[in-house]
């Protein structure tokens, strides 16, 4: 039998090999799920003896990665924002860039609005991670989340449940606004936007991901389109939405944005990396 450091290394060498990116690390990964350890202790028993049972295990997941699939979906899971959410290939991967849209709508509810006792919507909530954390952070709020699939709402469900919110977060079913029935305070969507000629360029993992939440139409922004011409009608007088798009966007859809209000106006706020990533619309200029 293999002891753990042999297995360790062994198994960073193949994914290596297999020019799977962050080899050492997913290698690490992989034989904590697999030995159901924590990470200090992949560390702390470098001796310790792995198991053929546990190595059959850990070759089939090898096998799945080495077809690409992403390593999230392999797990079942994703760390966001500090929880876990369960993950299928349903729905979308959370990215920590998407982590912006909680951090800048907790910043928006209790320093930019009026109370925190606000509606909000989450649309295209996929896994719930976005909803979720805004429901633990605002425990005055009411959120609304929304997608267009029920296997998608189902992994959103059994998230909401997990994590105890399901008492602040309704799911819907529907296009876009459409699914929510009432006014809103803040709208934040990571919607669909990458270009469709695009798609094909994307990283192998990536393109494992759900059709439907990647593929944004000729120029990235058909859903984008749709959404802000709903939130005519749907975003409060003080209403703000929080948009996440590519960088290359953020001017077309700011021009778009004050089309549909133009009482409103933009700000646009960076991403952990420091790139242009949210649009924040104002239906109408704070004072």
């Amino acid at each position: 039998m293999a002891v753990l450091r042999t297995v360790i290394q062994d198994t960073h060498q193949k994914l290596e090999s297999a020019g799977i990116p962050d080899a050492r690390l997913e290698a690490e990964v992989l034989v904590m799920s697999v030995l159901r350890m924590p990470r200090q202790a992949i560390f702390a028993e470098q001796e310790r003896e792995v198991s053929e049972q546990q190595q059959v295990a850990l070759d089939e997941l090898l096998e799945r990665r080495y077809a690409r699939e992403p390593l999230a979906y392999i797990l079942g899971q994703r760390e966001f924002y500090g929880i876990n959410v369960v993950l299928t290939p349903a729905v979308l991967i959370p990215r920590p860039e998407s982590e912006g849209l909680v951090e800048h709508a907790l910043f928006m509810a209790m320093m930019g609005m009026e109370s925190t006792d606000l509606t909000i919507a989450d649309v295209g909530t996929g896994s719930g991670a976005i909803a979720i954390n805004l429901a633990i952070h605002l425990p005055m709020g009411r959120i609304f989340a929304v997608d267009v699939a029920d296997s998608v709402l189902d992994v959103a469900s059994y998230n909401i449940r997990a994590h105890g919110v399901g008492d602040r977060v309704s799911l819907g079913i529907g296009d876009l606004l459409d699914a929510v029935p009432e006014p809103l305070d803040l709208i934040v969507a990571n919607l669909p936007y990458i270009p469709t000629d695009r798609i094909s360029t994307l990283q192998p993992e990536v393109q494992k991901e759900p059709m439907l939440a990647l593929d944004g139409g000729a120029d990235g922004l058909d859903l984008i389109r749709r959404l802000l011409a709903q939130a005519e009608t749907k975003l409060k007088s003080h209403g703000i939405m929080l948009l996440e798009m590519d960088p290359e966007q953020i001017p077309v859809v700011s021009e778009l944005a004050l089309q549909h209000f133009p009482n409103g106006s933009t700000d646009v706020e960076q991403d952990l990396a420091g790139m242009d990533r949210i649009l924040v619309i104002h239906r109408q200029q704070p004072q």
